[in-house]
């Protein structure tokens, strides 16, 4: 019989101990510290969810809008034939990626920011008065008041002018991205235009493209065209914003008894604060698109361009973001309530 020898690293040592392997489950997070995390970051969460699901629903509308406001169709079917017949379907999705990833950035950082400085503004109000507008916000049945008037409203301002340099380069180039056909030669504009179809296989600018070319013709500034426009339309458009949600729902929810349902207040306080504010808003909007959508036209194009929009309303295109904008806030915040309604139904 043979002994067989091993050498110093294979004999067993009495302080090693058996490998133990990895457990598969390592990366799973358990339920406890997931619910922990979804309620900590629940205004992140649901506000992300929820900008996802109506920012995909409204894209037709908002390429629809952005054409309006460049160019002086007629009126809203007039541009979507036109958008049709030129572009084909790309045409109503194009630059979907942009407010896609974007708004859903800048949207968390919105109510994440509103939701920090209504109670800090709130807090402030309270040690001046006595009273807290929050605490007499969330008593059932209760109705608006100055106080709370003004703190959701300073809120919502404070809220639109902190995402405004996030903001203003993404919608840029959604604006580029979605006009490009149009600027680039605008004689195409013409309504025999249309018959053309050698337009629908006309290329597109993609979004990083669009962003290059931005750069490179104007500098990182030009990504910023429009900017006091941005933070001026924002700043005032999220003040009445917020203000209208808090006080149409705080309404609703009163008429409408214990009916708890996020389709119910929160959905008709979304059409409503969504609407109202651009009646406000709207021509800086329109003044922002039609500076933006014209960067990468060529300098005969874009003066062109500048003549052929001088004349139009400032309202151009005014209904159809109505709509859209109606659509997209009834969907966002009814979702946002809903997913914020489930999160604080999840055991600690």
């Amino acid at each position: 019989m043979t002994i067989e020898k091993r050498t110093e690293h294979e004999l067993p040592s009495s302080n090693q101990h058996p490998a133990v392997m990895p457990s598969q489950n390592a990366w799973i997070m358990d339920e406890k510290t997931r619910n922990t995390l979804l309620k900590k970051y629940q205004t992140q969460v649901a506000s992300g969810a929820s900008t996802v699901c109506a920012t995909l629903a409204v894209t037709p509308l908002e390429n629809v809008k952005t054409r309006m406001q460049t160019h002086n169709f007629k009126n809203i079917f007039q541009c979507m034939r036109y958008i049709w017949r030129t572009e084909g379907h790309r045409g109503y999705v194009a630059g979907a990626l942009p407010p896609l990833a974007s708004v859903t950035v800048v949207r968390v950082v919105n109510f994440t920011s509103y939701s920090w400085a209504k109670v800090r503004i709130s807090d402030m109000i309270q040690h001046i008065t006595g009273v807290s507008p929050l605490a007499e916000y969330n008593k059932p049945g209760s109705t608006p008041s100055v106080t709370g008037i003004l703190t959701f409203a300073t809120a919502g301002a404070l809220a639109g002018l902190l995402s405004s340099p996030i903001a203003c380069p993404f919608e840029l180039a959604k604006n580029v991205v979605q006009t490009s056909v149009l600027v680039s030669n605008r004689a195409q504009a013409a309504p025999d235009a249309a018959r053309n179809p050698d337009l629908r296989r006309k290329p597109r600018l993609g979004t990083i493209e669009a962003i290059q070319q931005i750069i490179k013709r104007h500098g990182v500034r030009g990504l910023y065209t429009g900017f006091r426009l941005h933070v001026l339309r924002d700043t005032v458009g999220s003040g009445l914003y917020f203000s209208l949600y808090e006080i149409v729902k705080q309404v609703a929810a009163k008429e409408l008894g214990e009916n708890k349902s996020p389709f119910g207040a929160p959905m008709i306080a979304g059409a409503i604060c969504s609407t109202v504010p651009w009646f406000c808003t709207y021509p800086l909007d329109t003044r922002k698109t039609r500076a933006q959508s014209v960067l990468l036209g060529k300098s005969k194009e874009i003066g062109e361009a500048s003549i052929a929009v001088a004349k139009a309303s400032m309202y151009k295109g005014i209904s159809i973001i109505l709509i859209r904008t109606g659509l997209n806030n009834m969907i966002l915040l009814s979702m946002f309530e809903f997913i914020k309604a489930k999160i604080n139904e999840l055991p600690e």
